[in-house]
């Protein structure tokens, strides 16, 4: 059986392992670290979509699927499995643990954050606002490591709490003109970082 405490505790799938499973332990064919590393690898691949992430693990099941902790499970999962666990898992702490695995790479390879505030096209629904975040891009690694939705209009507070959880110490901190307000400042070199220019 696959021993789920070999992995290493700070790569991903390590992580992923401290997410919560929401289903009753005789509904667990499929661990949960597993079946979230499996959409992570799609999504790498440029899937965007469930359904797409999921044919993407299928199509590559014999591949993958030993080195996700299945190897004594012949078959993919179905999409409604999938589809279930993903529907109830907590995404609080699925977000905490991206966030400490991408600030992890971020500590180790870059010297360059960007904090960027973006409203997200297309995601406006009738009688809601479009979706805003804040988001912290490693420059050396070329990817987000951190994000927060903008509550009301609150850009300083999200820009603010993305900050929170990035190792700075040494990193240089470029961001947008409406961002760079003194309680961000302050919040950056208060972490041994600094802003670009300054």
């Amino acid at each position: 059986m696959w021993d789920w405490d070999e992995v290493d505790p700070r790569s991903l799938l390590g992580r992923l392992c401290s997410v919560p499973d929401p289903r009753r332990r005789q509904a667990r064919v499929y661990a949960v670290p597993g079946l979230i590393a499996m959409l992570v690898l799609a999504a790498a691949a440029g899937e965007s979509s469930l359904r797409g992430m999921w044919l993407w693990g299928v199509e590559r099941w014999e591949t993958i699927g030993d080195r996700l902790g299945f190897w004594d499970v012949r078959r993919p999962p179905a999409l409604g499995t999938v589809w279930k666990v993903m529907g109830k898992i907590d995404l609080e702490k699925l977000d905490t643990v991206f966030a400490e695995w991408s600030c992890q790479e971020l500590d180790a390879e870059d010297r360059v954050v960007t904090i960027d505030g973006k409203t997200l096209r297309g995601s406006r629904r009738e009688g809601e606002t479009a979706l805003q975040v804040v988001t912290a891009a490693g420059q050396d690694l070329k990817r987000v490591v951190a994000q927060s939705q903008v509550q009301k209009g609150a850009w300083v507070a999200a820009a603010l709490e993305v900050l929170s959880g990035l190792p700075l110490e040494g990193k240089v901190v470029t961001m947008d003109a409406g961002l760079l307000q003194r309680s961000v400042a302050q919040t950056v070199v208060k972490k041994g970082g600094r802003i670009s220019g300054w």
